[in-house]
């Protein structure tokens, strides 16, 4: 990727990008790539690189960080400038689009209410998504091998434990999790699929308690580019969606790694007003581990007055899911980003169907019986989503 060099940002931002040549300019009026007229300003200075950390943290798409080395010129210091558009950096912080090269921008300039026709032919053409998995589940338990095979863990560039969230895979090339696990997070290293106990390199399980039948091995994919809702402000639990597109297609079917299905026909987007959820993930356990073997759990769909009440400081929202388990079956069972799904009625079959993105549910998993789960309402973001899968 080239020579990378960091230079500090306000509010101790720090931005990875590439190094390019400086150009004998001073600090002035400029033309950007696209022909938008602009000042040469050191890059802190220039409102859509702000954008770009809030939404981005420090995993900058190789798309936008190849548009910026377009924008580069030299200014009267030896700061890092860009030819930022607008009259002023500093106005251009209410007013500057976000740069071309990345698939959100089309979401923030498009409609975010209408399906994109090409996105929505894609999720179709999935034709397996959503046929694996056992509906007969209760409470909170293991998982068995292969069960859900669309659940993704997101690796990190972290010490410790590197799986800090989770995801679902939706297409061969695009994973849905939380914007939350993207901004402001380590730089993510990849996505894997295909995994159930992390303690194990092969998954085995004994049928009949006698023959030994194992699953392949998991994989790993790099990431091409993540995308996030452009309406997601890191903190809040808005519009808490995010894409991830692998640096590879998977390829399919494989017995351990399938897609999800998502809400795209009508029958599918039928939901009774208590219905049952799964959920499933990696995350931490009643006892305050994280799990090293996938877990499973039934939750129940609540109003969403009572997750309100409950989280007094979140704007909980009719675009929102509000759901809870029995006893400590609930979002501590699963990974956020992780997905909120079960088998419904998908076209002319039963297929499992996600409906939500775990988003929020507290810091004290697993210590109140009564404390709910806060999910991304899937069917309320199926256009942004539409929008993004290309």
């Amino acid at each position: 990727m080239g020579t990378i060099f960091t230079f500090s940002l306000r509010l101790s931002f720090i931005l990875l990008i590439v190094v390019w040549p400086e150009l004998a300019l001073t600090q002035s009026s400029c033309v950007t790539p696209v022909g938008v007229a602009g000042l040469c300003v050191p890059s802190q200075e220039c409102g859509f690189v702000k954008q770009l950390i809030d939404i981005y943290g420090r995993n900058i798409p190789r798309r936008v960080q190849n548009q910026m080395r377009q924008m580069q010129c030299t200014g009267e210091t030896d700061e890092f400038h860009l030819c930022c558009p607008g009259e002023t950096g500093t106005r251009s912080e209410q007013s500057e689009p976000r740069p071309t090269a990345t698939k959100t921008v089309r979401a923030v300039s498009g409609n975010l209410n209408r399906i994109d026709p090409q996105g929505y032919r894609l999720l179709d053409s999935v034709t397996q998504c959503g046929n694996r998995g056992n509906p007969k589940v209760s409470g909170g338990r293991n998982s068995k091998p292969g069960e859900f095979p669309w659940v993704a863990l997101l690796k990190y560039e972290t010490s410790g434990r590197q799986f800090l969230c989770g995801g679902s895979l939706i297409t061969d090339r695009f994973i849905l999790t939380a914007a939350h696990c993207i901004v402001q997070q380590p730089p993510l290293l990849g996505v894997r699929l295909g995994e159930h106990d992390l303690a194990h390199e092969q998954d085995c399980t004994y049928l009949g308690g006698v023959h030994r039948v194992c699953q392949p091995p998991y994989e790993e994919f790099g990431v091409d580019d993540v995308r996030v809702h452009p309406g997601y402000t890191h903190g809040s639990i808005n519009n808490d969606i995010a894409l991830i597109k692998l640096d590879r297609s998977v390829v399919l079917p494989k017995s351990h790694i399938a897609p999800i299905c998502l809400p795209i026909d009508d029958k599918s987007k039928e939901l009774a007003h208590d219905q049952s959820f799964l959920i499933a993930g990696w995350g931490r356990t009643d006892k305050e581990d994280a799990a090293s073997i996938q877990q499973r759990a039934l939750i129940i769909r609540k109003d969403v007055s009572v997750c309100s009440s409950y989280y007094n400081n979140a704007p909980v929202n009719e675009n929102h899911i509000c759901a809870t388990g029995s006893g400590i079956a609930h979002t501590c069972r699963g990974d956020s980003g992780g997905p909120l799904f079960f088998k419904h009625r998908f076209k002319q079959n039963y297929r499992f169907v996600q409906y939500g993105v775990i988003s929020f549910g507290g810091q004290r998993c697993g210590s109140n019986r009564n404390q709910p789960g806060v999910f991304a309402n899937i069917i309320d973001m199926l256009p942004w989503i539409t929008q993004n899968l290309y």
